[in-house]
């Protein structure tokens, strides 16, 4: 396990690393680290993570990266019992989240979502609840929308 102190560090660099991508240089804020870093949560994330974890764990091979998914909400509770370092969200964590865990929320990144339906679809907009209902599974059929009696 990394030290605290490092522990910043080392999520800082990567989550700055991330941002800069493919610049050389930011692979140098790992220099004298080791240990390992958990992370877990959010799947949209995933991909990005891993080529960046791989490549600093090539260039650095004290340093140990694990990347897994299981989703937001996984994220959330397992930095919140401690069983990863850093928790991935692709949702804001509920008060309730956040005052159980006692957890520090850093942003990083923003997901963005599109809506696509089919162009002979006749729905020619959602409103944002209208979305959110279709998601959460409040709403399963088109005709509640305005359009035709098929399921969503």
């Amino acid at each position: 396990m990394l030290h605290r102190r490092s522990l910043f560090l080392f999520a800082f660099s990567l989550v700055w690393l991330m941002s800069s991508w493919a610049h050389a240089e930011g692979y140098e804020a790992f220099k004298g680290l080791e240990g390992t870093l958990r992370i877990a949560g959010g799947t949209a994330h995933i991909p990005v993570m891993q080529a960046l974890a791989q490549e600093v764990m090539t260039r650095h091979p004290s340093i140990r990266i694990t990347v897994a998914g299981g989703g937001s909400g996984v994220g959330i509770k397992q930095v919140g019992e401690g069983l990863v370092d850093i928790g991935n969200s692709g949702r804001q964590p509920t008060d309730e989240e956040v005052a159980k865990y006692g957890l520090k929320l850093y942003r990083w990144a923003m997901d963005g979502v599109a809506v696509v339906v089919h162009p002979k679809n006749p729905v020619q907009s959602l409103t944002s609840k209208e979305v959110q209902d279709i998601f959460s599974g409040t709403l399963t059929n088109w005709k509640q929308v305005g359009g035709p009696d098929k399921a969503i």
